[in-house]
């Protein structure tokens, strides 16, 4: 098929594009034991039994303990739960059995931007607001995971353009 730019009889216009055949992306299936998640839906199906079983997690255990200490050890918890899932999640290209390196978190450079980003904007957010310096638990989690991040960044960056 040509792209000739006319709408068909619906009035639709055909894409240029509509008869490249392009290659359709097969996952491998889960790895439980060292988890590895490759597919989207696998990350999303993950993420999902985390937050059912956190809210039942949390609800036992608002049950038996204070409400400061339940807080602090559900902060610590979360932010071990969120790099133990960004070193399982695994890129369309990226080897699935060998372990990452200590420091890398995502597949590739621009997610971990984007990341340390949304994080460190929430640690200066505060600042930026003029409210008086606090320091507490949640925000030297996330101050660490924003910083975590931002170094799988660079050093992608890094490795990236050596490569080149």
């Amino acid at each position: 098929m040509t792209f000739n730019g006319m709408p068909d009889k619906n009035g639709l216009t055909p894409s240029q594009y509509s008869s490249v055949d392009r290659e359709k992306k097969v996952y491998p299936p889960i790895q439980w034991w060292p988890l590895r998640l490759t597919s989207p839906t696998q990350k999303v199906a993950v993420w999902v039994v985390w937050i059912v079983a956190g809210v039942l997690v949390r609800w036992a255990l608002d049950l038996v303990a204070s409400t400061a200490a339940v807080s602090d050890l559900w902060v610590i918890l979360g932010t071990v739960v969120i790099v133990a899932f960004a070193r399982s999640c695994r890129g369309w290209s990226e080897p699935v059995a060998p372990p990452r390196a200590w420091w890398r978190l995502t597949a590739r450079p621009l997610a971990g931007w984007w990341l340390a980003g949304l994080h460190l904007f929430a640690v200066a957010a505060p600042f930026v607001q003029g409210w008086p310096l606090e320091v507490d638990l949640p925000g030297i989690t996330t101050l660490f995971l924003g910083l975590a991040f931002l170094n799988s960044s660079i050093r992608l960056t890094i490795q990236r353009h050596r490569t080149q």
